[in-house]
């Protein structure tokens, strides 16, 4: 009789998709790309693929988190709307900045974790869907351990 597979060989890896950047005028709600380039490296030995996501010119926060995380995917620059949806429909976990896209990523379905800092209110702009909000006034204070616990509680570490 011919071998049957065995169930989850070849299955890819769930992934997180990160989303560092947002508005260039406006810095102070960006988490930094160092506690980015941390997180990344938890959740790959956690056992998640990792996809970064943002416009051209985000393409160095990619590049430092690749430092902390070699295997994780660069998209900054190469995807649209529909595409960042798509993405987010398929991902395990989103975790980024008050930005756009990160709201897009959360309406597609992704479990998603959305920094906050004192410039915005998540009472008025939060995303919807299945969200934790983290906030802290100023975005350096939040801790990195702190992020990967809310992400631990939305998105368990995949069966080996």
């Amino acid at each position: 009789p011919a071998e049957r597979p065995t169930p989850g060989m070849n299955r890819p890896r769930p992934y997180a998709m990160l989303v560092p950047g947002g508005s260039a005028h406006r810095l102070e709600k960006r988490w930094p790309v160092e506690k980015y380039s941390e997180l990344a490296r938890i959740l790959y030995s956690r056992g998640f693929d990792i996809v970064i996501i943002g416009g051209p010119q985000e393409t160095a926060l990619a590049h430092a988190i690749q430092r902390a995380t070699p295997r994780a995917r660069d998209l900054t620059g190469r995807t649209d709307f529909a595409r960042i949806a798509i993405l987010a429909s398929k991902a395990a976990l989103a975790v980024g900045n008050d930005t756009g896209p990160l709201h897009l990523a959360a309406a597609a379905g992704a479990p998603t974790i959305v920094l906050f800092s004192k410039a915005s209110d998540p009472a008025l702009s939060a995303p919807r869907g299945r969200v934790a909000i983290l906030q802290s006034d100023n975005l350096d204070d939040l801790s990195v351990a702190q992020v990967a616990q809310a992400a631990n509680s939305l998105a368990p570490a995949p069966a080996a």
